[in-house]
């Protein structure tokens, strides 16, 4: 599963996609970027206005430090190859061949996550996982990418 998923449908904040990494560090961290994100530019108005845009069907690649961009225009539930229900949310991704950010909207509230797609050991298989948003210089990466697909996206 390429996708972002969650548990359930309420938004992560400081915990990892398992919800079992409680770490006071990363809440600590986590409340920083949120406290630093730029709310005039990225909030849910302006996050529904790129992801519903007609610009962008579901990936497009645009000229920034993340230039992939990925949309998930609707949310569902998906039954898992493992029998567990997993909710898919709407979100935007930017990524490249080393980083991948995810604005995820739920409930009216965006969730900043750093997503990473790893090896089951034990199955040989990939794995998606994801945590939280920790790093400022990763927060203003995103809020750059955020920005120029913005004005692409109004421009159009």
């Amino acid at each position: 599963m390429n996708k972002i998923y969650y548990l359930d449908e309420e938004a992560l904040f400081h915990l990892d996609s398992t919800k079992k990494t409680n770490s006071f560090l990363w809440k600590i961290m986590y409340k920083r970027v949120k406290k630093n994100l730029n709310k005039e530019l990225i909030n849910p108005q302006t996050l529904k206005e790129i992801i519903f845009s007609k610009q962008i069907v579901d990936e497009i690649t645009f000229n920034a430090p993340l230039p992939n961009v990925s949309v998930q225009k609707g949310s569902s539930w998906l039954l898992g190859e493992d029998g567990k229900d997993y909710y898919i949310p709407i979100s935007l991704s930017f990524s490249n061949d080393k980083a991948r950010f995810e604005l995820v909207l739920l409930d009216g509230e965006i969730d900043i996550r750093n997503v990473e797609i790893g090896k089951n050991k034990k199955e040989d298989i990939k794995v998606l996982k994801h945590n939280p948003m920790l790093l400022l210089k990763n927060l203003k990466v995103l809020e750059l990418c955020f920005e120029l697909l913005l004005d692409q996206v109004r421009s159009a």
